[in-house]
């Protein structure tokens, strides 16, 4: 094949490709751009494109040195450095993601996305307020941006301004990966509710859910009588909840109510402050489980609950098991494992199957969880929803934090005023598991005693 042949099969590759992008057929789109970026290496918007391609597709490693290559051929493209910017965000590369980002907002500064990728990477530099100053400012031009105003909402409530922080926390009912959930009649503003029943959406996850059930006693303690939807596997757990006369299943019919309103909404119907937030524990209590026995290991003197593994998006908060093998050194410390899923087969990978008990079996809901975690001395788990239900307990709960970590935790301290029985361990960057285990293991080796 000629020169010129080849270079026009490389640009009727990347016209081809570009459709299929603009069409949502990412493969093609990836296939094309990766043909034309081979005929053609010179094409810098063929590599800059593929890695858009990539990035989409959630392979931000392969993204990153198709910006490179982009960048070596036309060095000051300022939307390759921002994306570029993104990709080294996601893979935790937070130094350089901000070196990219800031020369992209240096090239481009009336760029509005460039400004907001830039504030995101500072956010999880854990520099704050320059973040909440970029983001009000691309709030400010963007007044019906939801994921904006969701970004400045959660940047504040990580500062501890609850009142701005959880007003800007309904911003999340308009995100488009959160289609509203039409209900008849009223929706509560936080006014008085005595004698009036209540219904409360479920809309987030787990953890959400488990965090903010904290409000329906004082709901009750308003008068109200609750009406609460929940994920089924929460049912019998919240059952148990002050002021709820029906528990329903999830996008189940409902019975008569006045006023609805979302569980996540709460913190701002009832006006939580950073200084003020409702935490008498435990609000949760464990249903009774006469069946279960949990075994007494000889020389064991304290009992420990572990969770390492969690879902995997927006952010992956997972931690490494390799990486925990230290709490397993003490043989008067006996493990009981509380992971579910497919990560619970990394006990017999690495072969410590051997070493801990597998409660998985036994767990089909959040009310076997809690009623084993009753049991136990001590639970330690990564940011998941295994956390919130020890705390919501009153259980003792050591929680492993990835260095970008959640609103709710803040930013540095090592106790939450959410849990009251909760101690935090943070990476001081994002690749450093064994600085946060090394902490817990000296705190578990306290503990135990000599």
């Amino acid at each position: 094949m000629s020169v010129v042949d080849s270079e026009a099969e490389a640009r009727q590759a990347f016209a081809m490709a570009a459709q299929a992008w603009q069409g949502g057929r990412l493969e093609d789109a990836e296939r094309g751009f990766a043909h034309a970026a081979q005929l053609l290496p010179s094409l810098a918007s063929a590599h800059a494109n593929l890695g858009a391609v990539l990035r989409r597709r959630g392979k931000p490693e392969a993204a990153v040195p198709c910006y490179r290559r982009s960048l070596a051929l036309e060095p000051d493209q300022a939307g390759t450095l921002s994306n570029l910017g993104n990709a080294l965000r996601d893979l935790g590369r937070l130094a350089e993601a901000e070196e990219a980002l800031a020369q992209a907002v240096s090239l481009a500064p009336d760029t509005l996305s460039f400004i907001y990728n830039f504030a995101l990477v500072l956010r999880d530099r854990r520099r704050m307020e320059e973040a909440a100053a970029l983001l009000e400012q691309v709030a400010a031009a963007q007044p019906d941006n939801a994921e904006v105003q969701w970004d400045l909402a959660l940047t504040r409530l990580y500062q501890g301004d609850y009142r701005r922080g959880f007003a800007g926390y309904e911003a999340r009912l308009g995100l488009a990966r959160n289609p509203p959930r039409p209900f008849p009649g009223e929706r509560w503003a936080g006014g008085p509710i005595a004698g009036k029943t209540i219904l409360l959406t479920s809309e987030q996850g787990f953890g959400d859910a488990l965090q903010f059930a904290r409000y329906v006693p004082l709901l009750a303690e308003r008068g109200a009588a609750i009406v609460l939807e929940c994920l089924p596997e929460l049912a019998e757990l919240f059952a148990g909840l002050a002021g709820v006369v029906t528990l329903v299943a999830k996008g189940a019919p409902v019975p008569a109510y006045d006023v609805w309103a979302p569980m996540a909404s709460l913190p701002h119907l009832m006006d939580t402050r950073f200084a003020a937030i409702p935490a008498a524990i435990p609000y949760l209590t464990a249903p009774p489980r006469p069946q279960l026995v949990m075994p007494k290991l000889p020389g064991a003197v304290l009992n420990l609950g572990l969770v390492w593994a969690g879902k995997t998006t927006p952010r992956d908060r997972s931690w490494p098991l390799e990486e925990l093998t230290p709490l397993l050194e003490d043989p008067r410390v006996a493990v009981t494992s509380l992971q579910l899923g497919p990560r619970s087969a990394d006990l017999a990978r690495l072969g410590v199957n051997r070493l801990v008990i597998d409660a998985a079996p036994a767990l089909a809901s959040f009310a076997d969880t809690a009623a084993v975690m009753e049991r136990l001395d001590l639970i330690v788990t990564i940011d998941t929803s295994t956390a919130h239900l020890a705390g919501a307990l009153g259980r003792p709960v050591w929680v492993l934090l990835r260095h970008v970590s959640d609103w709710r935790w803040q930013d540095e301290p090592s106790t939450s005023p959410w849990y009251p029985t909760m101690r935090l361990f943070r990476q001081p960057d994002p690749f450093d598991f064994k600085t946060p285990v090394a902490e817990l293991a000296a705190a578990l080796r306290a503990l135990v005693g000599p």
